[in-house]
């Protein structure tokens, strides 16, 4: 089958060849499969360019030819129709009272399954990855997220070999990564885990089921704004307990924001270590504004880049002086799915790469996610194509034409591109830049034309040889006040949507300046006796702890939104709100409160200053309108402080443009730079902002933004898990308190 040939071609052998660690030895994998499991992706594709599809036909079209195959019906049956409505079932309100109040522990062998199998109402995650028609009922759709240890090149490795391309679902339960022999967490036994892909208005189920031994976790749903859902964002001690080893947690959300979204743990350091999967919430063509640029939308098309360390996450935290120092990762992956050089023998491990199928003479629309948890920006280039660019974070823009897109940690870019080339392979190349590009660090994957061969002629690009860029998107350089012809800046796109007035006007109702920075601890401060503060050790040995406008944000004991009450008042601070011993490294918790449908200005300030270093911050709950990005125009500044970012707001000299500015919910601070973000405050409830970076949350680089009062917010959910400190009186009565025997 296509699927045979394609690892046959990509290894040059019957069987991929995997490396194990600190070896030069190679191992070769299994056959053993099921052919569903071999299907090729887009393989169906070849018989789109025939024109080989009918009414009748496994197709589902829409008016602008986006095509996907049917779902597969497997056990669950057929649910026929739209898969219920939110009036019918657990849609709606009324899920609400179908909680039971007492729980046990489903078989581990039926747990994933039992839900879908007694409840006619759900649709299947195979189900709900459709087109999205006009008119069409939404459909509840079920997924089952089972959690647990898992091993790179494990065992399942000689039965089966996975999927072809990024999956709703995986029969095969061998991880292949990028051939090197590593313990992981996975959803599913997936590395990306489960797609959720569904259409605008469609209701999401997800239970969670926890088997991480010790471990505790949420799911936060990176994107999505959870408007009337605040209970179902997933962050620890902001919006929920974390979920317990043992125990199953219920999201449930309505896909109310169209675009290209992903999911990951947010906890800890586990989306590092495989916890992460995409979403693409679809919509029909008449509400795409660019639509019209593309005739192909396939589930097959998600392009997830993350970076990937070859040891657990938490053996690089705090960090180590001497071996293998800071927190950059040794590879990147594609899809989950890529290639190592072990630097020390030069072998190199040949797993499959991730190839994405084109028809020639079509356009196709591709949904890039960078899932990246280190401080390394992405670049992402394909040999011989340009890029339309057409949104990002899920907000669409006007297109703008692009060969290279830079892209960091949290951010998503949907582009275009248009099989018009010679139908044949090409490479597509994955690098990682700042930090990554001390080890070279990169990937490649292949872009080939249905019928033609599946491997380029041109021999692989290399780190510092690599494919010819022309214009990127989002350069490092910030130079952003002027139009280029090398460069697109983020603030210079433009929204291709009607943005809210209230934001163009010349003052926000609320303006609040957000300097960050490191606090380096000196080793008789961290090391004093009885003291433990938290910290990081950078890769240049710096003992360093994140903080925000002077704070270094710590976790309440319990849930804000759910557990306000229970929560003493002095555990909260703000920049104004200081407790007076706190010291240099003030750790509370960093919350700011807004009211209620205020527009609201937030200025970025990095005090960090650090060469080849921006941080993305991301805001849950909202998209915000990009309205400047830069650097001090005074050539005597040589670092940036909050004191010369209100000198120069003062003056006007913060650059700021009101035409059309762009929407996301991640956006990178130019080293020694500054942004500037709005958005109207119409969605109560507490939301975090955050550096996206993972090494950079759990020190601290954190806030939340209360946004209006307890009363706006939704009821809490029947049963809700609650959470909190045990600290009962020290009973002095020895003799009552521990009976004889």
């Amino acid at each position: 089958m296509m699927m045979e040939s394609r690892l046959i071609a990509l290894a040059s052998a019957a069987l991929p060849v995997l490396l194990l660690p600190g070896t030069s030895v190679a191992v070769r994998v299994g056959t053993k499969s099921k052919a569903a499991d071999q299907t090729a992706s887009a393989s169906w594709s070849q018989d789109v360019s025939n024109g080989a599809f009918s009414d009748n036909s496994d197709f589902f079209s829409s008016t602008h030819g986006v095509f996907q195959t049917h779902p597969e019906r497997g056990p669950y049956a057929s649910r026929g129709g739209s898969g219920g409505s939110s009036s019918g079932g657990r849609g709606g309100g009324a899920g609400r009272n179908t909680f039971s109040t007492k729980s046990k522990h489903l078989n581990y062998r039926t747990s994933s399954t039992e839900e879908l199998k007694k409840n006619p109402s759900l649709s299947s995650p195979e189900e709900c990855a459709r087109a999205c028609r006009e008119g069409e009922p939404p459909r509840i759709c079920y997924y089952h997220f089972t959690l647990e240890y898992y091993t790179v090149l494990g065992a399942a490795c000689q039965v089966c070999t996975p999927n072809a391309t990024n999956t709703v679902s995986s029969h095969c339960q061998c991880v292949l990564a990028d051939g090197v022999e590593r313990g992981i967490l996975t959803a599913n036994r997936m590395v990306p885990g489960p797609s959720i892909q569904v259409c605008e208005g469609d209701k999401v189920v997800v239970d969670v089921e926890n088997h991480m031994e010790g471990m505790e976790v949420t799911i936060h749903w990176h994107g999505v704004w959870q408007r009337g859902t605040q209970y179902y964002d997933g962050v620890p001690f902001v919006t929920q307990c974390p979920i317990q080893q043992g125990n199953t947690f219920r999201y449930q959300w309505v896909a109310g924001n169209a675009g290209t979204h992903f999911w990951h743990a947010h906890t800890g350091l586990q989306k590092m270590d495989g916890l992460y999967g995409s979403i693409a919430i679809r919509q029909p063509p008449s509400k795409d504004p660019n639509s019209n640029l593309y005739d192909f939308d396939l589930t097959t098309h998600v392009m997830l880049l993350s970076d990937w360390m070859h040891e657990d996450a938490a053996e690089r935290f705090p960090g180590r002086l001497a071996v293998n120092t800071g927190q950059d990762p040794e590879s990147l992956l594609i899809n989950g799915k890529g290639q190592f050089r072990d630097p020390n023998t030069g072998f190199m491990t040949n797993t499959p790469l991730e190839v994405f199928t084109m028809t020639p003479g079509r356009r196709y629309r591709f949904r890039m996610i960078n899932s990246f948890a280190s401080v390394c920006p992405a670049q992402l280039t394909i040999q011989g194509h340009n890029l339309t660019l057409i949104a990002t974070d899920g907000e669409p823009v006007h297109p703008v034409l692009v060969s290279t897109i830079i892209s960091f940690s949290g951010e998503r870019y949907d582009f275009v591109i248009n099989a018009d080339q010679a139908p044949t392979a090409y490479w597509i190349q994955l690098r990682g830049l700042g930090e990554c590009g001390i080890r070279r660090v990169q990937q490649l994957a292949i872009l080939r034309y249905a019928r033609g061969p599946y491997q380029p002629s041109s021999n692989p690009p290399s780190y510092d040889y690599g494919i010819p860029q022309g214009v990127a998107l989002n350069p490092l350089d910030a130079i952003c006040n002027n139009r280029r012809n090398d460069a697109i800046c983020i603030n210079q796109l433009k929204n291709a949507r009607d943005i809210d007035r209230g934001l163009l006007a010349e003052r926000p109702d609320v303006k609040i300046f957000l300097p960050f920075r490191f606090h380096v601890y000196t080793p008789e401060d961290l090391f004093s006796p009885h003291t433990y503060d938290r910290h990081l050790v950078a890769p240049n040995g710096d003992h360093v702890i994140s903080l925000i406008d002077e704070i270094s944000y710590l976790s309440a004991p319990s849930p804000l939104l759910s557990q306000y009450d229970d929560i003493n008042p002095d555990q909260f601070c703000n920049g104004d709100n200081i407790p007076p011993d706190c010291g240099q490294n003030c750790m509370c918790t960093h919350k700011i409160d807004i009211p209620l449908n205020a527009v609201v200005e937030v200025v970025l300030v990095d005090e960090v200053q650090q060469p080849n270093l921006s941080h993305p911050f991301h805001l849950h709950g909202y998209a915000f309108n990009v309205i400047g990005i830069g650097r001090s125009p005074d050539q005597n500044v040589k670092k940036i402080n909050l004191k010369h970012a209100l000198d120069l707001d003062r003056q006007g000299l913060l650059h700021r443009q009101f035409n059309l500015p762009p929407g996301k919910d991640t956006i990178a601070v130019p080293n020694n730079g500054y942004v500037v973000l709005r958005f109207r405050a119409d969605n109560p409830g507490f939301w975090l902002f955050h550096c996206h970076f993972l090494f950079h949350i759990v020190i601290g680089m954190n806030l939340i933004f209360q946004v209006g009062s307890l009363s706006d917010l939704p009821p809490v959910p029947p049963n809700f898990p609650t959470c909190g400190d045990h600290k009962a009186e020290i009973s002095l009565d020895i003799q009552n308190d521990y009976p004889k025997q």
